[in-house]
């Protein structure tokens, strides 16, 4: 059964996304890479050591958080769902993006600009479609600049706070 869900709904699952993907920067990319330091034939590794389990469950953590208050607040399952879908879909599509900056022979740290910010939106759309949950394609194309917007600000300040090495 397909979900169409309202503007509002769309962007209360969008939310929990956007925690994930940003909270990772908090463990100041310290952890166990989820490569194990794999190189492919290539000699590229296959992510690198940013892309940590730490920042993986943390990120699905934080994700999961939200969409359980938001879930709360508007007394609905289906927003607590689709929220932690989007928490994963989010952080799937980022390892998505450094599999495919580390193909592309760029460094952990090189700005891919849109790769960058929009392979965890990407991912969440994904997710979200597969389990048969459709955002309002408004707030689907509304929110792509947005994020481009708010991606570049949010690293800015974490390279300002020193939780990240680059500003992008």
């Amino acid at each position: 059964m397909e979900h169409l869900l309202s503007p509002l709904d769309s962007i209360l699952v969008i939310l929990p996304a956007l925690a994930a993907n940003g909270s990772p920067v908090l463990l100041r990319y310290k952890g166990t890479p989820i490569d194990r330091g794999v190189r492919l034939p290539d000699g590229r590794p296959l992510l690198g050591p940013g892309k940590t389990w730490e920042g993986l469950i943390i990120g699905f953590l934080y994700g999961s958080v939200i969409a359980f208050l938001l879930s709360a607040l508007t007394c609905s399952p289906l927003i607590f769902y689709a929220g932690v879908l989007a928490s994963l879909g989010a952080l799937l599509g980022d390892i998505l993006g450094a599999f495919i900056k580390r193909r592309l022979g760029l460094a952990r740290g090189a700005p891919a600009p849109v790769l960058d910010q929009l392979d965890f939106y990407s991912g969440v759309l994904y997710l979200l479609y597969v389990a048969h949950i459709v955002l309002d394609p408004r707030i689907i194309l509304g929110f792509a600049p947005i994020i481009i917007i708010l991606h570049r600000a949010t690293n800015v300040a974490a390279h300002r706070l020193r939780l990240k090495p680059v500003p992008w």
